[in-house]
């Protein structure tokens, strides 16, 4: 019964599966996408799972269904009332920290993507005008000789 619960997570990403979850298989479920899980509370490890997941699909930039703006709306800390409001703030700027380090990677990896297309096109630019430099000094040499033929006749 276990697996299953890990194996339909996994499939559908669905939250209400993931509250389900015991710590055991929160355990699996973050073995299986390779996220590092810093909590042992399982309220905890629920949100860290969805926010690391959250946080890779937008660099990814892949699209997910959405989840609710606060994670904590669904999933409860610890899986009850017993979570300190100081728990629940450390977890949401928890989220807000991988979000806004996605945001970063994905924002260096568009400014790497625009430097290539900026060198690679300063490379043809570069080799156009060489090539043009060439075709001018043959067609100086080929004017050269031709005067000189030209001046021994």
């Amino acid at each position: 019964m276990e697996d299953d619960k890990v194996a339909r997570f996994i499939d559908t990403r669905d939250e209400q599966v993931l509250e389900d979850c015991t710590k055991a298989q929160l355990q699996s479920i973050a073995d299986h996408f390779g996220i590092k899980l810093r909590s042992s509370k399982v309220g905890e490890r629920r949100l860290e799972i969805l926010a690391q997941l959250r946080a890779r699909d937008e660099a990814l930039g892949e699209e997910r269904p959405q989840t609710p703006a606060s994670v904590g709306e669904h999933l409860s800390i610890g899986g009850s009332s017993r979570g300190s409001s100081g728990s629940r703030c450390s977890v949401k700027l928890e989220i807000l920290k991988l979000q806004l380090e996605a945001q970063l990677r994905k924002e260096e990896r568009e400014q790497e993507t625009q430097l290539r297309r900026e060198e690679r096109g300063a490379e043809a630019q570069l080799k156009r005008e060489e090539r043009e430099a060439q075709l001018h000094k043959e067609e100086r040499e080929a004017q050269l000789r031709k005067e000189e033929r030209e001046a021994q006749l």
